[in-house]
C-alpha cells in the first residue's frame, strides 16, 4: 500500500474538482425537472379520470389524451432528458477518474466534455453545496484502498437508495390499480367503463411508474453485485497474500466503468426522497466504512463523520 503525495479527501475540494460537481449537478436537476414533468402530467391525467369516474361526467376528452399520452411515452418522451444524463453521466466519470488517478475509457465513456463547457454549466448552478463538498466520505486510506472506499459508499449508498425508490414507485402504480377495480366493483362499472375511464387516462402514468422501477431495480442489482464482487477482492487485504495493488486498481477501472453504465441509464431519484433518508443511510454507511478499514486491519477510523 502506498501514501498519495496529497490525499484524495483534501483533492475531491479543489475548485477543478468542485467545477465539475457542480457542472454535473446542473445536467442532473435539468433531466430530472424534465422526468417530473413527465410524471405530474401523467399523474394530472389520471386525478382527471378518476374525477370523471367519480362523478360520471363526460370524458372522452380525458380518455383520448391519456391515450395520446401513452403513446407519446411508449415512443421514447422520455428521451428528452436522456442527453441531460449522458452528459452528467460523463461530467462525474470525469470527476471521479481525475480524483482516483484511473485512466479515461473512451470505449464507454467517449470523449471529455470541453473545458468551456463545464464553465458555461457551472455558471448555472444556483444549489446549495451541501451534498458536493467533501463528496466521498473516507477514512484516509492509502492507495489503492480509498479509491475502492469511495467505490464501496458509491455502490452500497446508490443500491440502496435507488432500490426503495423503485419499490415506492411500484407501491403507488399497485395503490392505483387496486383503488381502480376497487372503485369499478364497488359502483357497478362495466370492464369497458372501468378501463375507459379510470386506466386509459392513468396509463402514462402507470407506464412511467414501472419503467422507473424496472430501471431502478436494475440498476440496484448491478451495483449490489459489483459490490458483493468488490468485498470479495478486499477479503484477503488482511491476510499476509493480501491482492496486489495493481490488481486492485484493474478491479476499480473495471467497477467505475459499471457505475457509470448506471448514471447515465436512469435519472437520480429526487432529492427530496434521497435527503428524507439520507441522515439515517450516512450513520448506517459510516459503520460500513468503520468495518472496511476493520478488514484492512489498520487502526485508521473514519474522520470528519461524526
Amino acid at each position: 500500500m502506498t501514501e498519495r503525495a496529497e490525499s484524495l479527501l483534501s483533492r475531491q475540494n479543489q475548485p477543478r474538482m468542485m467545477a465539475l460537481l457542480r457542472a454535473m449537478s446542473v445536467c442532473h436537476s435539468r433531466a430530472q425537472r424534465l422526468d417530473n414533468l413527465r410524471m405530474a402530467v401523467s399523474a394530472a391525467l389520471g386525478v382527471a379520470g378518476a374525477v370523471v369516474a367519480v362523478t360520471a361526467a363526460p370524458g372522452t376528452v380525458v380518455t383520448v389524451a391519456g391515450a395520446l399520452w401513452a403513446v407519446a411515452n411508449a415512443l421514447g418522451l422520455g428521451a428528452w432528458s436522456r442527453g441531460q444524463l449522458r452528459q452528467a453521466a460523463v461530467l462525474q466519470e470525469m470527476f471521479d477518474v481525475d480524483l482516483f488517478g484511473l485512466p479515461w475509457n473512451p470505449v464507454a465513456a467517449g470523449d471529455r466534455i470541453d473545458a468551456h463547457e463545464v464553465s458555461r454549466l457551472e455558471r448555472a448552478f444556483r444549489r446549495d453545496e451541501q451534498y458536493l463538498r467533501d463528496y466521498y466520505e473516507i477514512p484516509p486510506l492509502p492507495a489503492p484502498y480509498d479509491v475502492l472506499a469511495c467505490q464501496q459508499q458509491n455502490l452500497g449508498w446508490g443500491s440502496r437508495i435507488r432500490l426503495r425508490y423503485a419499490h415506492t414507485v411500484l407501491g403507488g402504480v399497485v395503490l392505483w390499480s387496486v383503488l381502480g377495480v376497487v372503485f369499478g366493483v364497488t359502483s357497478g362499472m362495466t370492464v369497458a367503463e372501468l378501463l375507459l375511464q379510470w386506466f386509459v387516462p392513468s396509463l402514462g402514468g402507470l407506464m412511467v411508474g414501472l419503467e422507473v422501477y424496472r430501471t431502478q431495480r436494475d440498476v440496484a442489482v448491478d451495483r449490489t453485485r459489483a459490490l458483493a464482487v468488490l468485498r470479495a477482492h478486499l477479503a484477503p487485504a488482511a491476510s499476509s497474500e493480501p491482492t496486489a495493488p495493481s490488481d486492485l486498481l484493474v478491479l476499480a477501472r473495471q467497477i467505475q466503468d459499471l457505475i457509470f453504465h448506471s448514471r447515465r441509464g436512469q435519472a437520480r431519484v429526487p432529492d427530496w426522497f434521497f435527503r428524507r433518508f439520507h441522515a439515517a443511510d450516512r450513520v448506517d454507511f459510516q459503520v460500513a466504512m468503520t468495518r472496511f478499514v476493520d478488514v484492512l486491519g489498520t487502526r485508521h477510523r473514519p474522520s470528519g463523520l461524526d
